[in-house]
């Protein structure tokens, strides 16, 4: 028997329960049989299915270890023999079935990424994973957490097999979660990532109002930068103008080099006394004025530029970079400043009274910021 809120305006003749329960009550009810498992179970353990499963693990292990909220496991199954359910009050209903006669038709990775942390057999390919990452104790923690099961059946009547498999093949066919190229490389495990929170920790941001983890800031925000600009920089101080995040954060460099954690902290030492003279002169600034183009994020990036510049064409020692940052830091950022007029990127507005973008492209200006401030250099 399962208690849930029960939905009936739905197409097909269906009624659907949904409901939260624990881990642990989840195996309880999941159907000894998989009807639908020679659907998928000759590709279950392809890389693609392997790596998603990892991912899920992973997430699940992270989440737990470190007490952080996280997207609740979801699970859908199909009563395609008789169900009986009772109103107990408006749409809270009790639904009572025979878990043998219902199938599996979302949550599969789920359920083995749960299996495997918990030294449960994965019910799908019969095997036992390796140990748990996870303590005795935190998988105790883990078997607790909700997760939330939709049961789809019929009323007092068997669901047809073309409606189950319908069900089957649409969840697990239709990406319904939106796709877009931040969300990827935000959540994507990569040196970068954690080089950016190391320059944000080194450069003390949190200080001048914090990182933002969206894409951009406005005058109303407090922060100073955002964590996407940060992973730029340090992809410009290692290749160049060159480099450039496509769908994924880039695993190597234009030359063929892997980038790993050695990498980026070889990139921090010149960033980040670089950038430590240039914010130290501009703390006011960013406390003060939010409109000048030391907020610009391109003017930012234009940093990563002049850090690949330096490493490949000088020798300066720790202080050097911080003096030559502190060169840069102490330049006018106010949009009105006459001297933006000797950097080909800008141009004035139609007052004639700012300067803005005269290149038409984000990188493009980055570029030609970095130019002029290195010919000042």
């Amino acid at each position: 028997m399962l208690i849930g809120i029960q939905s009936t305006n739905m197409l097909g003749g269906l009624s659907l329960l949904q409901s939260c329960i624990s881990v642990e009550e989840l195996f309880t009810l999941l159907p000894q049989e998989h009807l639908l498992l020679e659907q998928f179970s000759a590709s279950y353990s392809r890389s693609v299915n392997k790596e998603r499963l990892s991912k899920l693990e992973n997430y699940y292990l992270k989440s737990v270890m470190n007490n952080t909220l996280f997207d609740i496991p979801r699970i859908s199954l199909v009563v395609y023999g008789k169900a009986r359910d009772e109103k107990l009050h408006n749409r809270l209903f009790s639904l009572r079935y025979e878990k043998n006669n219902s199938a599996i038709i979302e949550g599969f990775l789920i359920i083995s990424a749960l299996s495997n942390l918990l030294d449960r057999v994965d019910p799908f390919t019969g095997k036992k994973a390796d140990k748990s990452n996870l303590s005795l104790k935190q998988q105790q923690t883990l078997a607790s957490i909700d997760v939330r099961v939709s049961l789809y059946y019929g009323q007092d009547r068997k669901i047809p097999e073309e409606s189950l498999s319908k069900l089957f093949f649409d969840i697990n066919a239709i990406d319904t979660r939106v796709y877009s190229q931040y969300i990827a490389t935000h959540v994507q495990e990569s040196p970068l990532n954690l080089g950016a929170e190391k320059l944000a920790l080194a450069l003390n941001l949190k200080a001048l109002g914090g990182i933002s983890e969206l894409n951009k800031i406005t005058k109303s925000d407090s922060y100073v930068t955002t964590k996407s600009t940060l992973i730029l920089i340090l992809l410009a101080s290692l290749g160049g103008k060159g480099v450039r995040i496509e769908k994924q954060l880039p695993t190597h460099l234009p030359d063929k080099t892997l980038i790993t954690d050695q990498v980026i902290d070889g990139a921090l030492k010149t960033v980040i006394p670089l950038m430590q003279g240039w914010v130290s002169c501009l703390e006011n600034q960013f406390k003060q004025d939010r409109s000048g183009f030391h907020r610009s994020m391109q003017i930012w990036q234009a940093l990563g530029v002049i850090a690949y510049h330096l490493t490949h064409n000088t020798d300066l020692t720790k202080d050097e970079l911080f003096s030559t940052g502190k060169i840069l830091g102490q330049l006018n950022y106010d949009k009105s400043a006459s001297h933006w007029g000797k950097c080909a990127a800008f141009k004035k507005d139609a007052s004639g009274s700012f300067w803005i973008n005269a290149t038409g492209g984000g990188r493009t200006f980055r570029d030609k910021v970095a130019v002029y401030l290195i010919s000042l250099l």
